[in-house]
């Protein structure tokens, strides 16, 4: 059940991000919602709107202004995801797209290393394709390879680790000698 705070910012961002949108539909809002995820996600606290933040005694201090200019940022940031995402969509197959963006990587049983996830493989390729063949903005490329990052990592922790030696010493580089 979305809490309060989700269907406050859905609201606002439902209005200040699809403007000239007539109705907003069920992919329009989980595009909004995983928008502000990212956003969230990717962002210092600093730079987070106070509804965000953990409480601390100095966040009364805040002034009004600069408050408005860290919701104006985080907006921006918002927009930014979301462009992201819509032109992620369609150019490749809907349930991988969300797969890369909720950074939930199918990984097969038997992937030992990075390169044996395909969907890593594919987000790669598609970060290639709108890097160097459609060129993207320095802005969404910022984004899909802070997305890419994280979707590494993810893969990472899920991997098995490779079968090696069960020896508790230290493995010996190998020795090369010198003819004189």
């Amino acid at each position: 059940m979305p809490s309060n705070n989700d269907q406050d910012v859905s609201a606002v961002l439902a209005g200040s991000i699809l403007e000239g949108s007539r109705s907003s539909s069920d992919e329009d809002t989980r595009i909004l919602l995983a928008a502000r995820r990212l956003t969230v996600a990717f962002a210092d606290e600093a730079d987070l709107p106070a509804r965000f933040r953990k409480p601390s005694p100095s966040a009364q201090s805040r002034k009004q202004k600069k408050e408005s200019e860290v919701e104006k940022r985080y907006k921006a940031s918002v927009r930014s995801w979301t462009q992201l995402i819509k032109t992620m969509l369609p150019k490749i197959d809907n349930q991988q797209a969300w797969r890369f963006i909720e950074l939930s990587p199918e990984i097969a049983p038997t992937a030992r290393k990075l390169s044996d996830c395909e969907d890593f493989c594919d987000f790669m390729d598609y970060l290639i394709l709108r890097r160097d063949k459609e060129q993207c903005d320095e802005g969404e490329l910022g984004g899909l390879a802070m997305l890419s990052t994280a979707f590494q990592r993810e893969i990472e922790k899920r991997i098995l680790p490779l079968p090696g030696p069960k020896t508790s010493e230290p493995a010996k580089p190998d020795q090369m000698t010198l003819d004189a």
